[in-house]
């Protein structure tokens, strides 16, 4: 009986040991982690960036036409798209209202050679966000979305989708697919 205990006891002892030693370990390997840890690259990553959201554009090759309510269509998609990029927390709308006529300006943007980054560049944006709504017909609609670094002129991400339908509800939904589905599961 004896020699059990002492066995107990000296088995008891070796567990204890083996648990403070794996806690010294994981105290040591988080100091390490904490003490060589990029402190810029943490602060960034946690931080949404000023973002500046340009207006969903359309492009048009239907032949249907301007549509009654196109305008405040596109005005919807853009405030939309403006509430789920910041949802995601990686992106900080800037107010481009006092560049309305250089926003205009810009027009269509999907094919005016990046006139759009020095608009953007005094907003005090560090991307720009460009959306563009293909129409093809009534029923078929296709979307681009592009995220473009200000300060090196690259596009960090790109995002497509086709949606079905010419009205608020398909607009509303493509943009909360596009965001929510394929560019913030980059």
């Amino acid at each position: 009986m004896a020699v059990n205990i002492l066995v107990f006891y000296k088995a008891g002892r070796f567990c204890a040991d083996v648990h403070v030693m794996r806690k010294v370990a994981a105290f040591v390997l988080m100091a390490f982690f904490v003490a060589f840890a990029p402190r810029g690259g943490l602060a960034l990553a946690s931080e949404p960036r000023a973002t500046a959201i340009f207006p969903v554009e359309l492009w048009d090759t239907s032949g249907e036409g301007t549509k009654t309510g196109q305008a405040e269509r596109l005005k919807l998609a853009t405030n939309r798209l403006t509430e789920l990029l910041e949802h995601t927390g990686r992106y900080r709308s800037v107010d481009l209202s006092r560049f309305t006529a250089r926003v205009a300006a810009t027009e269509p943007r999907y094919n005016c050679n990046e006139c759009w980054r020095e608009v953007a560049r005094d907003a005090g944006a560090e991307l720009a966000v460009l959306a563009v709504v293909h129409k093809v017909s009534t029923l078929i609609s296709s979307v681009d979305l592009y995220v473009a670094d200000i300060a090196t002129g690259k596009y960090i991400a790109h995002a497509d989708a086709q949606f079905r339908g010419d009205d608020d509800r398909a607009y509303v939904r493509a943009f909360e697919f596009l965001v929510n589905e394929r560019l913030d599961r980059k």
